[in-house]
C-alpha cells in the first residue's frame, strides 16, 4: 500500500471539493477501497473519509423509499419496511458477501465495488481497465467466470454486485452531487459497458458523489423476489 493522507471532512460540500482534487477518492466502509490500495490496484494520495456525514438515513414515503449513500447494507436488508414492501431488495442484499461486510459496507460504496476478476486485481498482470491499452489477458486466459454478454474485445469482467440488479428491477434513481450542483439518473445508465474505454466504469464526474438512492413503491415491487443461481 502506497502512502496517503486521510481528510475527514465536516460537511458534504467539504467532502466534494477535497475528493475533486487529482489523486483523492472517497471511502465509506472500506470494504473494496482497502482492498484494492493494499495490493496497490489503486494508489490514491488522498482518501476522503465520509463516515462523519449524517447521510446514513433510510426514510419510508408513502410512494417511494429513500435510502442515503452511508445506510449500511445489513441494516437496509434487515429493515422491517424494505423486507414487506421491496423484499427483492433486502434479499439481494442478503446474497452479497458476509454478514460482516454487509455491517460495514455502504449502499453507495455498493454500486461502486470494482470487478472480482483476477487479473485486474493482480498488479503481476496487463490490464486494460488499470492501465488503459495495456490488454487483457483474460480473454486468452482463465475466463469461465467472465462475461458471455456486454464485454468487448478490451474487457471480459463482470461487474460483481448484487443489490444493482435489484435497484435495476425496481426502476431506481439516484442522486449525484457535485461542485456545480446536483442531478438524478435512472440506476440504468449509471454503470457503463467496457467498450473501448474499460477503465471508465460509471458515468460519475470527477468528485461527485452518490447522496441517494430512490426507489419507487409499486405493487410489483411488493411481490417481488431474488433468486440467485451459482456454481
Amino acid at each position: 500500500m502506497q502512502a496517503f493522507s486521510l481528510i475527514r471532512p465536516a460537511d458534504m460540500q467539504s467532502a466534494i471539493a477535497a475528493a475533486s482534487r487529482p489523486g483523492a477518492a472517497y471511502i465509506a466502509g472500506g470494504t473494496d477501497l482497502l482492498q484494492l490500495a493494499k495490493d496497490n490496484v489503486e494508489t490514491p494520495r488522498e482518501i476522503v473519509d465520509l463516515e462523519a456525514l449524517p447521510l446514513s438515513g433510510i426514510h419510508v414515503q408513502a410512494d417511494r423509499l429513500r435510502l442515503e449513500p452511508l445506510a449500511r447494507m445489513s441494516d437496509v436488508a434487515a429493515h422491517p419496511e424494505v423486507v414487506r414492501n421491496w423484499p427483492v431488495l433486502s434479499q439481494a442484499l442478503l446474497a452479497s458477501a458476509s454478514p460482516q461486510i454487509r455491517n460495514m459496507g455502504t449502499m453507495g460504496g455498493n454500486l461502486l465495488q470494482r470487478t472480482r476478476c483476477g487479473y485486474f486485481r493482480d498488479t503481476g498482470f496487463a490490464c486494460n481497465k488499470r492501465v488503459p491499452g495495456s490488454g487483457c489477458p483474460a480473454i486468452n486466459g482463465e475466463n469461465r467466470m467472465h462475461a458471455i454478454l456486454g464485454g468487448s474485445e478490451h474487457c471480459i469482467a463482470t461487474y460483481p454486485g448484487d443489490m444493482a440488479i435489484a435497484l435495476m428491477v425496481l426502476d431506481a434513481e439516484l442522486e449525484l452531487a457535485s461542485q456545480s450542483g446536483t442531478r438524478k439518473v435512472a440506476i440504468g445508465d449509471f454503470h457503463k459497458v467496457p467498450g473501448d474505454t474499460p477503465n471508465i466504469e460509471t458515468i460519475l464526474q470527477t468528485g461527485e458523489l452518490i447522496t441517494g438512492i430512490d426507489i419507487p413503491a409499486s405493487a410489483a415491487a411488493r411481490r417481488s423476489h431474488y433468486l440467485k443461481v451459482r456454481v
